[in-house]
């Protein structure tokens, strides 16, 4: 409730009178209640790839990348595991090479052990993670001095990728300064290819 709160506060959740009075009665009401948000807005909550993707934006860089049978924290290179309670602790090591996590707590036995983990893929990491830079020549995607890299051997989808982290950095941006504006043409057309691309990853 209180993040739903913030981000009506900002200007980024614009409410109708109805919407802001059912907001309003939720945070003052003692009882718990939910508030339904409203449908202009809810259209990424089913998709895991969305959620997942900016939960790792949001919290980076508290990110882990597969390092051997274990893990590495990308901010620290620092061993760590993940605690055993962790939806993620069985999961397939091909499956999932980059999880976002919220904490990390050091155990009885001095191993460091991540708390509430999030799987992530790469490409979301490359697309909006701290600052990349796109080497076209080598093929490498650098991202804040090489704490994390990629590598791609078709320069057009480095170029594609390039480009799209470029405009979405650029919306988002002008979407935090002035909430209010509605984005351009050009600029829902970058969206929309961001949706495409978000919904093609999730199947």
């Amino acid at each position: 409730m209180q993040l739903i709160v913030s981000i009506a506060d900002t200007g980024l959740l614009t409410l109708d009178p109805s919407q802001k009075a059912l907001l309003n009665r939720s945070r003052s009401n003692n009882r718990r209640n939910f508030f339904t948000i409203p449908e202009e807005y809810d259209f990424n909550s089913a998709n895991d790839t969305v959620v997942n993707s900016v939960i790792a934006w949001s919290f980076y860089p508290k990110l882990l990348t597969r390092d051997g049978k274990g893990w590495r924290n990308v901010a620290n290179n620092q061993s760590v595991t993940l605690h055993p309670t962790s939806v993620n602790k069985q999961a397939d090591a091909s499956a999932i090479k980059w999880v976002s996590y919220y904490h990390i707590m050091q155990g009885r036995n001095k191993n460091y052990n991540a708390f509430e983990t999030t799987a992530v893929d790469d490409f979301a990491i490359a697309l909006l993670c701290g600052e990349a830079e796109f080497k076209m020549y080598s093929g490498v995607i650098s991202i804040d001095s090489n704490r994390i890299r990629f590598s791609l051997r078709d320069w057009k989808s480095m170029l594609a990728l390039k480009t799209l982290s470029a405009r979405l950095r650029e919306i988002l941006q002008n979407t935090f300064r002035e909430p209010h504006r509605v984005p351009s043409y050009k600029q829902q057309q970058w969206l929309g290819l961001w949706q495409v691309i978000f919904a093609q990853a999730r199947k």
